[in-house]
């Protein structure tokens, strides 16, 4: 669930999103078979969908294989150009723009790791096949991480060249479609009805790495970073098969989680997933789908209230460190031309196209029903008139739909309307605090706490009701 970051955007059909906003309101099921535990190593992100082909290279080594067969088209280390194209239902694959053969697919780039060589201070040279855990010293002095200029630094590669140390000695992925993004792990691209997939398949702690500093900024305080790392790995563990059926687990945006890969790591936010390794929490021996938001605006809610089912460990608690000047006090006007305009245009992110009603104009807001609570609307009717001026009703329902329909950041505000000398509807203001659905730990009341001095473990103990922190991995 996403923090207040917004997603690159990739392209998606449109009904996928519809499915996937449905599907986080129908509530997921957040748990494995009973009795059975979780384990799991990798992740599956849908990057790309319906895309017509796709541009990429490689840093280090990739060996690409037609996964339908296991056939091995070639190796790259050499940086070249490729370009898969879906060729009626077949993905064309192109090496700088030479046709290599169209294959059935799924096209996998898989990465091929290599023993290297790193010269240490006392002239022994180190074979690794990465540097993890391996101390690099500079003029005498040990660095953590590696500056931006890495010319000082060389390795010794598979042919016993010495060349320069490359982004701290990682094979990434780098997708050339729209702006240049790189990815740890394996590229997948999957032939579709409507053009190509494109699926980064990675380990959840590499994926993971790309979606705190995504979620949450890395100047929040460390202990709240960490709750962010085991709210972020717990909710991933209940989402994997989600798409199963579109070939991967989950996606890069708000609808599963906010991830963009290696280029919005952070030292600071992987130190926070690595401090955390494996720590999940669960809830009667199962994994919970930890929910977080940006800020509650002083109270979380129950989960019956926000989306549908009652989940034990989703409670509401007064939240008073969550206050900030960010995303309290907001205010938002509407004239009934751009109130009708939002409404429009936020509708199809839960309701189905083919129901899909449409006002010409509103003409009145009336609230039917607010949470237990008592802060956040929960029932909305929106009344107007349709294109042939007949009167049109919809009763929107869960307050995390109520801020959805009204482009709002959180369901939590008082309205005030405005009319009209002959009492039609003029304006109407919205007053409210906090950003968010308001589920689960806000993340500016983890950073408040945090910086209280309360650790990651209490944060998420208080925002999860009656849950334990386990390691997953069993390390």
């Amino acid at each position: 669930m996403p923090g207040k970051f917004a997603s690159k955007g990739y392209r998606f059909i449109a009904w996928m999103a519809v499915v996937s906003v449905v599907f986080l309101l129908a509530w997921p099921a957040g748990t494995a078979g009973a009795g059975v535990r979780v384990t799991p190593e990798t992740v599956r992100v849908g990057l790309m969908q319906g895309v017509p082909e796709v541009s990429f290279s490689f840093q280090g080594k990739y060996r690409l294989i037609n996964d339908f067969n296991g056939q091995v088209i070639a190796e790259d280390d050499q940086g070249h150009l490729w370009q898969v194209k879906n060729a009626d239902g077949l993905c064309l694959v192109l090496k700088d723009g030479e046709k290599l053969g169209a294959f059935t697919g799924p096209i996998k780039a898989k990465q091929v790791n290599i023993k290297r060589s790193i010269l240490a201070g006392n002239g022994i040279w180190l074979q690794k096949d990465s540097l993890t855990s391996l101390a690099v010293q500079r003029a005498g002095q040990n660095v953590s991480q590696l500056p931006e200029d890495h010319s000082t630094y060389y390795v010794v590669d598979g042919s016993g060249r010495v060349v320069p140390l490359p982004r701290g000695w990682l094979n990434l992925v780098r997708l050339e479609n729209g702006a240049a993004s790189h990815y740890r792990g394996n590229l997948e691209i999957r032939p579709a009805a409507e053009g190509l997939t494109v699926v980064n398949e990675l380990p959840i702690e590499q994926y993971l790495y790309g979606v705190v500093p995504a979620e949450m900024p890395s100047f929040f305080p460390v202990e709240a970073l960490k709750a962010q790392a085991v709210a972020s790995r717990s909710y991933t563990i209940t989402q994997l098969g989600s798409y199963a059926a579109f070939g991967f687990d989950v996606l890069d945006n708000q609808y599963s989680q906010v991830y963009k890969g290696y280029d919005e790591e952070d030292p600071i936010t992987t130190e926070a997933v690595d401090a955390t390794k494996g720590l999940v929490l669960q809830y009667r021996g199962q994994p919970v789908a930890a929910f977080f938001h940006s800020s509650s605006g002083g109270c979380t809610e129950n989960s019956e209230d926000v989306w549908k089912d009652s989940l034990p460990y989703i409670r509401s608690k007064e939240d008073p460190f969550d206050h900030n000047d960010k995303y309290y006090n907001w205010t938002v006007t509407y004239s009934a031309d751009q109130l009708t305009a939002t409404v429009n245009r936020q509708l199809p992110k839960f309701l189905d196209p083919e129901k899909l009603p449409h006002f010409a104009i509103i003409t009145d807001l009336q609230e039917l029903e607010r949470t237990s609570t008592g802060l956040r609307v929960k029932k909305m009717l929106i009344k107007g008139l349709d294109a042939q001026g007949k009167p049109l009703c919809l009763e929107v329902y869960n307050a995390d739909r109520v801020r959805i329909a009204l482009g709002l950041r959180s369901a939590l505000f008082k309205m005030r309307k405005y009319t009209k000398p002959d009492g039609t509807l003029d304006k109407v203001t919205f007053t409210g605090s906090g950003w968010g659905h308001g589920l689960g730990m806000s993340q500016w009341g983890a950073a408040g706490l945090a910086s209280q001095g309360y650790s990651f473990q209490d944060i998420l103990q208080y925002y999860y009701t009656g849950v334990k922190l386990v390691n997953n991995y069993g390390m």
